[in-house]
């Protein structure tokens, strides 16, 4: 499969899984937030991004950067799960 979109997709997804090692996100616990819907939030969020620019600049900086990427759209979601996070039954 070579197609732009496809491609496009795959790079989203890498970079937000990437973001959120950084932000130090505990991926299995997000992922189970809200069954599975604020995962799908933060995909299409992603996906649809205006500051992937930034991201990518942000994410390639070899030091943890102090500031927070505010740019984000997805910063206030990975807040909510850092890891040890617990599951909330909502």
């Amino acid at each position: 499969m070579d197609w732009p979109m496809y491609r496009r997709v795959e790079r989203q997804a890498v970079r937000m899984h990437e973001m959120m090692d950084r932000l130090g996100v505990d991926p299995i616990a997000f992922a189970r937030l809200r069954q599975g819907e604020t995962y799908a939030e933060a995909r299409a969020n992603c996906l649809f991004c205006v500051n992937a620019d930034a991201c990518l600049r942000w994410l390639e900086n070899e030091t943890i950067p102090q500031e927070a990427p505010t740019f984000c759209a997805n910063f206030k979601l990975f807040e909510t799960c850092p890891k040890r996070c617990t599951t909330p039954q909502s």
